[in-house]
C-alpha cells in the first residue's frame, strides 16, 4: 500500500498512528507529500483531484481518501472492531469524540493557515479567535470527560493525541497544557506509546 501523507498534519500522523496500532504500519510505503494553499501539486493532483491529505493507493489501485475513511479501511482490513468501537455500546460516543477531535485538528490547521499562507495585509485575527474559541470549548468538553487512563486505545483517542500533538507543534504558546491538567495528564502516557514515538512531528 502507497500512504502520500505527512507528519506535520494531524490528520496523516493519525493514519500512520492507526497503522502502527494494527500492525499495519510495515506494509505502507510512505510518501512525504507536501501541499499548501495556492501551491499547485500537479503531481499529487492526478493522484487525487481534492490535493488533500492523507490518500492511500493499495495493491489493485483503488484510492482511498479522507483519514476517517482511511482509518476505517485499515480497521476492516485486519478485522479490527476495537478501534471504533463497533462491538460496544460505546460505538456512537466513540465516533462523536472523534469528529470532536477531528475538529480540534480542522480548527488548528485553518490558524495556521490564516498565519501561514496568507498576506499579513489579508490576515483575519477576529476568525482566527473564533476557531481558537472552538479549539478551547472542545478540549473543555475532553477535560471534563477525559479518556481512560487504561483500556484499548481508540480512534477518537488517537485522534485527540494528534491535535494535542499538533497544538504543540504549531501553538506551543496556547499552553494547553497549563489550561487543561486532566488531558495533560492523560496524554503523557499515549505520548510514549511506541505508535506516538514513531511519528512524531518534524521540530
Amino acid at each position: 500500500m502507497k500512504l502520500y501523507t505527512t507528519r506535520a498534519t494531524p490528520f496523516g500522523r493519525t493514519v500512520e498512528i492507526v497503522a502502527h496500532e494494527l500492525g499495519l504500519h510495515e506494509d505502507l510505503d510512505i510518501v512525504e507529500t507536501i501541499v499548501a494553499p495556492m501551491k499547485d501539486n500537479p503531481a499529487y493532483q492526478q493522484i487525487t483531484p481534492m490535493r488533500k491529505i492523507p490518500a492511500l493507493i493499495i495493491e489493485d489501485g483503488t484510492l482511498i481518501v479522507d483519514s476517517p475513511v482511511i482509518a476505517e479501511y485499515l480497521a476492516a482490513r485486519v478485522g479490527d472492531t476495537r478501534l471504533f468501537a463497533k462491538s460496544s455500546p460505546d460505538h456512537w460516543k466513540v465516533l462523536s469524540r472523534y469528529a470532536i477531535a477531528r475538529g480540534i485538528a480542522e480548527a488548528s490547521v485553518a490558524a495556521r493557515y490564516e498565519f501561514a499562507a496568507r498576506p499579513e495585509a489579508f490576515r483575519w485575527q477576529g476568525w482566527v479567535d473564533d476557531q481558537f474559541d472552538r479549539i478551547t470549548a472542545a478540549l473543555g468538553v475532553f477535560e471534563k470527560d477525559p479518556p481512560a487512563a487504561t483500556g484499548a486505545i481508540t480512534i477518537a483517542d488517537i485522534a485527540l493525541g494528534t491535535a494535542l500533538g499538533y497544538l504543540d507543534f504549531r501553538f506551543p504558546d496556547y499552553g494547553w497544557r497549563d489550561r487543561f491538567p486532566a488531558l495533560a495528564a492523560w496524554v503523557k502516557p499515549v505520548e510514549a506509546r511506541p505508535s506516538f514515538a514513531a511519528t512524531r512531528p518534524p521540530i
